[in-house]
């Protein structure tokens, strides 16, 4: 309680008879009135009334059958290597900036 509303009831207190004096120093209790959520309603009825729907199949499912891949070749190599690079020795050097 304020400070203000003590003096004033004080005051009231002091001149009136005792039944006026225990009806102010009564204090007036009021309760807020509670508001429905209409949104938290909404969602609560389509929760309540969702039916899943049935599971498929066991042997139908999403997944593919896995396909290897076929093997790479190996790659080739020459068979004379010496001749290519006796030829890359022969070549000039190129001299660059």
């Amino acid at each position: 309680m304020s400070s203000v509303a003590r003096i004033a009831l004080g005051s009231i207190a002091s001149k009136a008879p005792f039944t006026v004096r225990a009806m102010a120093a009564r204090g007036i209790a009021t309760s807020a009135v509670m508001q429905k959520d209409v949104v938290q309603e909404l969602y609560l009825k389509e929760l309540k009334g969702y039916k899943p729907a049935p599971a498929a199949k066991a042997d139908e499912s999403q997944v593919k059958e896995l396909k290897l891949p076929a093997a790479p070749q190996a790659p080739t190599v020459d068979a004379d290597l010496s001749e290519q690079l006796a030829k890359y020795d022969a070549e000039p050097e190129e001299a660059t900036q």
